[in-house]
């Protein structure tokens, strides 16, 4: 049975997320409509900078100082370290009540190993983590590639492109940025790798496809999107986990989607 990698992309970042309760000094003031952050340039919700965690759902590093220093987002998960750079933070678009950020976020490991055409890329495994609360992420481009011990006797469609240059194992890959049945029958022995991609495959070359900078979609639920937006409140879990939205005294104020008012006690 073959292993399967999933690519998840950079939920982690909800580790860093302080939700912020009902104590009035945690907070500072009033948010400003966005926050200059570097090379970055304007962030505005729902990030923030981790001086103002108060103020958005997801701290960015180093927005003061020196504006060209990286802004490296790090956490553990299952005793592992993980970091990732954030590349770019684009606006925030409403469709309907959805509210969606497109951003860039580089994985560094990858990086270095795509750079030194390392075939330890096409093995890589990202492991982060589904849709937390109010925020949730998804990668934007990504494909299916897989990696065939050579012992194996694979008869892939004549479609499929192939790599022979990692030792031990065959790389095979579509020129589209997908896997389809046929080419899933065919490599059921072999190891299925799901890593996010730039452009279409090239069939000489999958360095020049495969990327560390993982273009992701972050959508903001529509309770919190009101809350924030329509209310100028802060979205927030009580201590069971329902959503509720606290204004800048801590105070519950309605929503559509609750009949009830309940006590806003922030979850950590």
């Amino acid at each position: 049975m073959s292993l399967v990698y999933e690519f998840m992309l950079f939920s982690h970042l909800m580790l860093l997320l302080v939700l912020v309760g009902g104590d009035e000094s945690k907070y500072q003031g009033e948010c400003p409509a966005s926050f200059s952050c570097g090379y970055l340039g304007s962030i505005s919700f729902p990030f923030t900078t981790t001086e103002r965690q108060d103020c958005g759902l997801l701290p960015i590093p180093n927005c003061d100082g020196d504006p060209m220093k990286p802004k490296i987002i790090k956490y553990q998960n299952k005793g592992k370290g993980f970091e990732f750079e954030v590349k770019y933070v684009g606006p925030l678009e409403f469709h309907g009540g959805n509210a969606t950020s497109t951003c860039i976020f580089r994985d560094n490991n990858i990086y270095s190993l795509l750079q030194n055409k390392s075939c330890k890329a096409f093995r890589y495994n990202y492991t982060l983590p589904p849709t937390f609360h109010f925020v949730s992420f998804h990668t934007v481009f990504h494909a299916t590639l897989f990696m065939c011990n050579r012992t194996l006797h694979v008869n892939p469609p004549t479609y499929m492109h192939n790599y022979t240059k990692c030792p031990l194992h065959d790389l095979y890959y579509q020129p589209y940025n997908y896997a389809d049945n046929a080419s899933r029958r065919a490599f059921t022995a072999c190891t299925n790798v799901r890593l996010p991609v730039k452009d279409f495959a090239d069939a000489d070359d999958p360095f020049t496809f495969v990327t560390a900078d993982i273009t992701t979609q972050v959508h903001i639920t529509e309770e919190c999107a009101y809350c924030h937006f329509n209310q100028s409140g802060q979205c927030q879990v009580d201590n069971k986990g329902r959503f509720c939205c606290a204004n800048a005294n801590g105070i519950l104020k309605q929503t559509p989607w609750k009949q009830k008012q309940h006590k806003c006690t922030a979850q950590i």
